[in-house]
């Protein structure tokens, strides 16, 4: 007896999809497509569902199929086209022409979301500069790999692309170049922890920017490095220097007016005040960034922020409002990476709201983490996926998680977080286990 399917669970879907890169951005596409079940609005249980339980009907498939068709041939047509340019370079003897085609083929790739294709593009273009007199490709290649990797939580590779295209600059007396390699070593050893270190090449980074023959050309640079000096400031809770610095970066991007920069701004005034304790400032700070004309990877990213800032203070609703948001956007922004991020964090609100609920989110952030490669956000997940099962009586579970996540965190150089779960670990040991774990920020 057929049943005519009038909307499909995408849990349904997917595994109708052939395991193939291709068909990546098709599952993106359908994602986005996908709305929460209509029939289930009423459903508590529709408060804890994941993206596999959102729907899709068959019209509104086949449209999508059909978009992501003309997309791919976009896509396509795109690549050969820049293609040409480079086989002309190349046959006319530009060497430098042509890994300069290739960087900026990597760059297309990059903005959208194609991170490892963009990483064999500047590998080839970082091969053919090798020997070239001018070094400029060279280190614009290293740095777009030091980029990409970093993206990818692929922190040491990072860190030493970033490393050698700065010495590179420096050896060519490109004061510039080095200024931008610096400040992405410093991003680098930010998200391993580094805080001192990372540090250390923000300030290299200004003085080099104030030696520059005309420094307020760069202001720019300028500005971003006053933004994670001041946000390296608040990791350290040296508050009245973190709120120095901020104050004075906002002051810049107002001018500059950039808008993914100020809300960047806003959202690290938002960290601060949190941090304060202030948290009404800081949600305060955070719906000011939202309301920027900011890509929805960032806003998914401040959603989760603004969710925790609610919870902070016992509003579980508004909590739970932002951080479906904060799914909304990371669908939108087709970023598999963020969806993680967003699933940590209505894991956590339901682990202090509700309890077991919390496992469907924990869970389907490690299915992406791991499926998709992002060890540091596996970490993360299991080191605070640890404080549900603790607290769930579940021992064995919670030290397990702990124990890997240090290895990934070990790993990955990640020496904040490492220190964080050598801590809850210790604690557990020291208490025996009659207790749940508690948290340690």
């Amino acid at each position: 007896m057929k049943v005519q399917r009038s909307w499909v669970a995408l849990e349904d879907i997917f595994p109708l999809l052939p395991d193939l890169s291709e068909m990546e951005d098709l599952r993106l596409g359908i994602l986005a497509a996908a709305l929460p079940d209509p029939q289930r609005t009423w459903d508590r249980s529709q408060l804890h569902s994941t993206i596999d339980k959102r729907v899709i009907s068959a019209d509104r498939l086949e449209a999508t199929v059909a978009e992501m068709e003309v997309s791919a041939h976009g896509y396509v047509e795109t690549l050969f086209s820049s293609l040409r340019p480079l086989f002309q370079a190349f046959f006319a003897g530009e060497n430098l022409e042509a890994a300069r085609c290739l960087i900026e083929l990597g760059e297309r790739q990059e903005a959208t979301g194609r991170y490892r294709k963009a990483r064999q593009c500047y590998g080839t273009a970082l091969s053919l500069s090798l020997p070239l007199v001018d070094k400029r490709p060279q280190i614009l290649a290293l740095r777009r790999i030091g980029r990409v990797a970093l993206a990818l939580a692929e922190l040491k590779d990072a860190i030493l692309h970033y490393r050698r295209s700065a010495e590179l600059a420096h050896h060519a007396g490109e004061l510039h170049d080095r200024i931008i390699a610096l400040t992405g070593c410093g991003n680098v050893l930010a998200v391993q922890g580094q805080g001192p270190d990372a540090e250390r090449c923000y300030r290299e980074a200004l003085a080099l920017l104030e030696s520059a023959p005309q420094p307020k050309s760069l202001s720019l640079e300028r500005a971003q490095l006053y933004n994670n000096l001041g946000m390296i400031a608040t990791r350290q809770d040296r508050i009245t220097e973190a709120e120095q610095w901020l104050t004075e970066a906002l002051d810049l991007w107002v001018i500059l007016s950039s808008p993914v920069d100020l809300a960047v701004c806003y959202h690290n005034l938002g960290i601060l005040r949190a941090a304060q304790g202030k948290r009404a400032e800081a949600r305060t700070h955070f719906e000011e960034a939202l309301r920027l004309d900011i890509p929805p990877s960032l806003r998914a990213g401040i959603s989760v922020d603004l969710a925790d800032a609610w919870l902070a203070d016992g509003h579980s609703m508004q909590a739970k409002k932002s951080a479906r948001e904060a799914e909304e956007y990371a669908i939108t922004a087709r970023s598999p990476y963020h969806l993680g991020h967003m699933y940590r964090g209505l894991g956590n609100i339901a682990r202090v709201t509700e309890g077991d609920d919390g496992f469907t989110f924990f869970e389907k952030a490690l299915e992406i983490a791991r499926e998709k490669g992002y060890p540091l956000l596996e970490g993360e997940t299991l080191m605070e996926y640890a404080l549900l099962r603790d607290q769930m009586g579940e021992r064995e579970e919670a030290e397990a998680y702990l124990e890997r996540a240090r290895e990934i965190f070990i790993e990955l150089g990640a020496d904040r977080a490492r220190i964080r779960a050598e801590c809850l670990l210790e604690v557990r040991t020291v208490e025996h286990a009659p207790a749940a774990l508690k948290e340690i920020t």
